[in-house]
């Protein structure tokens, strides 16, 4: 069934994760003082979990035409991603390069990583594993995707549309989107909100939202 779906099938999401299943598993500060106190267990950890999820997608990926994988972090905040560069490139981008081998293996043209927070300093480093698209790209962390699109052309970005100003009517709603609005009918950019949809979004602007910003895509 899914093989005849006109929609794009994905694998992963959370919990799929290396950083991002450590620090559930080890808490934010102890996964942070373990790449320094503990860093033969924190590579031991994230090998295992690249080579349990790649396990479990593989099953996948045999029968099904995968279009999408999506690997879930969370390791930015608002001043930066919570680990380094460098500690980045050796614990993390050797296991990302096997889920790229992944991608390749069953052609899976859409490689995508989920961190919240302002990742701007992730961009090109994941790009060096093979990633080419990031979410959500939150807008109260400092990230710009009108910007940053022009900045990285080889990242694909979802996200990005403020979900504060969502849910303060309907002129707060026409600003934002006209502010993202250089990047629709863009290649390379996928408009939706920074993040989860919150309570405080009412169904009546949710829908003046949507409905809005189906009118500009169309044009």
């Amino acid at each position: 069934m899914l093989n005849k779906s006109d929609r794009p099938v994905q694998i992963g999401s959370y919990p799929c994760g290396i950083f991002g299943t450590l620090r559930d598993l080890m808490g934010v500060e102890g996964s942070l003082m373990a790449f320094y106190d503990q860093h033969e267990l924190v590579k031991d950890i994230m090998d295992y979990l690249t080579d349990f999820w790649i396990h479990l997608f593989e099953k996948v990926c045999k029968d099904v035409k995968v279009d999408i994988l999506h690997i879930w972090e969370d390791m930015s905040g608002k001043q930066g991603s919570l680990i380094s560069p460098a500690h980045i490139r050796e614990f993390m981008l050797p296991n990302y390069k096997k889920f790229k081998d992944l991608c390749d293996k069953y052609d899976i043209p859409v490689f995508m990583v989920d961190t919240d927070g302002n990742c701007e300093e992730l961009i090109p480093i994941f790009a060096e594993a093979g990633v080419n698209l990031m979410l959500p790209f939150e807008v109260a962390a400092g990230c710009d995707v009108v910007a940053w699109r022009e900045k990285y052309p080889y990242m694909a970005m979802m996200g990005g549309i403020d979900k504060r100003d969502i849910a303060k009517g309907k002129e707060a709603i026409d600003r934002e989107l006209e502010r993202i609005s250089p990047l629709l009918n863009k290649p390379g950019y996928f408009p939706a909100l920074d993040h989860l949809i919150p309570p405080e979004i009412s169904y009546e602007d949710y829908k003046y939202f949507v409905n809005r910003l189906i009118e500009m895509v169309k044009g």
